[in-house]
């Protein structure tokens, strides 16, 4: 029964994420299936956004806004492992985020062995176009940037600008002044 449930999830999410979906009057229920879905208004996904557990579920599986959220075109973000997104997260064109891996050393391949891990993504943080999270990230640090084209491999730290295959530290951004000159 799982199974059924999140494929209607999915073509629900890539339907209503669909174009048509853009215009004003018709974008209120995009927003009301998201509402419904994920208990929070905090959500703004433009076209082609499926945010869903795509391996079995587990007690960690879910997604919990702590503020606003602009999701752009073509992502898929996978919440098998359980995701906090922070404040302000702003995740571009052609993202992937993975929380959960498929086990090789000492079973079948044929079992289909996953594994899962959580993921905490901080206020303030931009994931630039084409980025691909892995399942060995847990942590994106406040006001953090990856750039584009980057896989992110590892944890990320607050205020950091990452980029690369593997996703490494450039430098560090000043930190967010609110209304300070």
């Amino acid at each position: 029964m799982q199974k059924f449930l999140y494929k209607i999830d999915y073509v629900l999410q890539r339907f209503l994420t669909s174009l048509l979906f853009t215009f004003p009057i018709i974008k209120l229920v995009k927003k009301a299936y998201f509402f419904v879905r994920f208990k929070t208004t905090y959500i703004e996904a433009t076209n082609n956004v499926v945010i869903t557990n795509f391996d079995k579920p587990n007690q960690n599986s879910g997604i919990t806004f702590l503020g606003k959220c602009v999701l752009s075109r073509n992502i898929e973000v996978d919440i098998c492992g359980g995701i906090v997104m922070g404040k302000n997260v702003t995740i571009s064109d052609h993202v992937t985020i993975q929380t959960h891996k498929h086990e090789y050393d000492g079973f079948s391949l044929y079992e289909n062995k996953t594994s899962s891990s959580s993921l905490e993504i901080g206020d303030e943080v931009w994931v630039c176009n084409n980025v691909i999270i892995t399942n060995s990230v847990n942590k994106i640090g406040k006001g953090a940037v990856i750039a584009s084209g980057s896989i992110v491999t590892k944890d990320v730290e607050d205020y950091s600008i990452v980029a690369g295959v593997p996703a490494k530290h450039l430098k560090y951004r000043n930190k967010i002044n609110y209304g300070k000159a």
